[in-house]
């Protein structure tokens, strides 16, 4: 009877070992799955003559747009209609992919994180699940008397080192290129007036007061010489009588 006892009391440790077991590989596979991530973005350049440009006050735009099934980038979201091909993923062809998802985010209105890099020039996304990013600036940086110009590009979370080792703090350096301002277009020059062409029916409204003035002094003119002969007709009539 006894034995029959310890064997159905190994019998439940044993169970409850199994139960164990499988719960803590169950957490850290969800674990793992929710792990998240953060994008540094570090921006600074470089002018035509030499100098370094920390690039404060930049803003950036960031999109989730696709996330690995089956060892396979598929586009989600909003961005499952867009007709991006992620098969080939190499350095080379990511920012023509890039450019293309960026155009369609613009096209449909899409909103995506906006973070302002800081006086030290970085900028940082939190809580990021694994997937493809898309990261773009919201508009050139003015320095001196040139631009900063960015093209948009992709990240990965995690991001992969030669060796298969995974990362999900990740920081990018973007390359950008410098662009001369464009001169401020000429004022236009109005053509200087001709004093020969000038017609006596341009009369200026100040000239009004001068006109009438002399309208009135030739009224009263008129009235004081009407005046006069009329006394005068009179006292010839006077004397006559």
């Amino acid at each position: 009877m006894r034995k029959r006892i310890g064997t159905r009391k190994s019998i439940c440790f044993l169970i409850i070992g199994i139960l164990m077991t499988s719960w803590l590989l169950t957490s850290q596979s969800a674990f793992a799955s929710e792990k998240t991530g953060t994008l540094t973005v570090y921006y600074h350049g470089v002018t035509p003559q030499g100098v370094q440009a920390v690039l404060p006050g930049a803003g950036f735009s960031l999109y989730k747009v696709g996330e690995k099934v089956e060892n396979e980038w598929k586009l989600q979201g909003d961005f499952e209609k867009a007709a991006v091909n992620l098969e080939d993923m190499s350095s080379s062809v990511q920012r023509k992919v890039a450019e293309q998802l960026y155009d369609f985010a613009v096209k449909e209105k899409l909103q995506g994180e906006i973070k302002t890099t800081e006086s030290d020039g970085k900028a940082v996304f939190h809580n990021l699940e694994e997937g493809i990013y898309l990261c773009a600036p919201t508009s050139d940086v003015s320095y001196d008397n040139g631009l900063f110009h960015l093209a948009p590009f992709l990240v990965f979370v995690p991001e992969m080192d030669e060796n298969g080792n995974s990362f999900y703090d990740v920081t990018v350096e973007p390359k950008n290129e410098w662009v001369e301002n464009e001169a401020e277009p000429q004022k236009p020059i109005l053509p200087e007036k001709d004093p020969a062409n000038t017609s006596t029916d341009d009369v200026k409204t100040g000239d009004d007061t001068n006109i009438w003035l002399y309208v009135i002094l030739l009224f009263v003119s008129v009235c004081m010489i009407i005046i006069r002969i009329y006394k005068k007709e009179k006292m010839c009539d006077e004397m006559d009588l």
